[in-house]
């Protein structure tokens, strides 16, 4: 018997007024502890882990942040199979890792035969193949309604999540020693920004930056991250492993920042549509693993382009 779509579990928390001062602070000090937690976990898969692992934790971050997802849209009421999505997600995810241990950098490949690699079942295999089988799921439906949407946002909700937050094995598998910094240097760059948009706004913030999208994102707290990621990157530069001058990790990292805060304001506008406040309630203070990972999404395949291509 086909299985049938569940209504939409309420795990998404929906938006809430100001909570005030001590409320405030009670979610600054939830930050705090889950970023510490959060910085632990990074670390000690960044160095003291294998390669694997690095990989295994990536799939795990990659499941849960499409579970979040779909799950949200399924509040917006757009009908998804979650289960197969995520699936979807985790094989696209898989093929990636094996590609790029396989061999590093974005490189058209032949699908069988010598030098083979998972690019080729990625681009010319996977995606055409994801398209036919989330038809036939829809086809397996009783009513044909919001088939559109549910088609469309699985494989948005793929190309979001998997493909964009794939990169960061990209950049780790660039070398085997250098890649781990230069991961190191991505999540410091982007996440201090969301911290200086976190505090500046807080402490600054005055003018709204987009009230339809986000009534608490300022144009005080934009500016902050990007100003805090830029003098992050100069902090940071040694890491790059290349000689690098001043400028242009200035530019560099006002770059990235400025791309992080893209990504968070582009997670917000769909939370605003599906009207929730967080994807979910796994990281105390910080919400979700999609709102943990929102910025990297955008600035992970900019900073990959930048390597290579750069």
């Amino acid at each position: 018997m086909v299985q049938t779509l569940e209504m939409a579990p309420a795990s998404p928390r929906v938006a809430a007024p100001n909570e005030g001062e001590p409320g405030r602070m009670k979610n600054l000090i939830k930050r705090l502890g889950s970023a510490a937690a959060l910085i632990t976990l990074v670390l000690w898969t960044l160095f003291q882990s294998s390669l694997l692992v690095f990989a295994a934790m990536m799939l795990v971050f990659v499941s849960i942040a499409l579970f979040e997802f779909f799950t949200m849209v399924r509040h917006r009421g757009i009908l998804v199979h979650r289960p197969l999505s995520v699936t979807l997600g985790v094989v696209f995810t898989a093929l990636v890792a094996w590609r790029s241990l396989v061999e590093p950098g974005l490189v058209p490949t032949p699908v069988l035969g010598p030098g083979a690699t998972a690019i080729s079942w990625m681009w010319d295999i996977f995606w055409p193949a994801t398209i036919v089988i989330i038809f036939i799921r829809q086809f397996t439906r009783e009513n044909t309604f919001e088939a559109l949407g549910g088609l469309a946002t699985t494989l948005f909700g793929l190309a979001y999540i998997a493909a964009l937050f794939s990169y960061l094995f990209y950049i780790r598998t660039i070398d085997p020693v250098q890649g781990k910094w230069l991961v190191l240097f991505l999540i410091l760059v982007t996440k201090m920004g969301d911290a200086g948009a976190y505090f500046v706004g807080n402490v600054l913030g005055r003018h709204t930056l987009i009230p339809r999208i986000s009534p608490r994102k300022t144009v005080e707290g934009f500016v902050g991250a990007v100003i805090v990621s830029g003098l992050t990157a100069i902090v940071a530069a040694p890491l790059l492993g290349r000689p690098i001058g001043l400028g242009l990790s200035l530019l560099l990292g006002l770059f990235l920042g400025c791309c992080g805060q893209l990504g968070d304001l582009a997670e917000s506008l769909l939370k605003r549509d599906c009207q929730v406040k967080d994807t979910g309630q796994l990281m105390p203070g910080l919400g979700g693993v999609l709102d943990v990972i929102d910025s990297l999404l955008f600035t992970a395949p900019l900073f990959y382009g930048i390597l290579i291509y750069g």
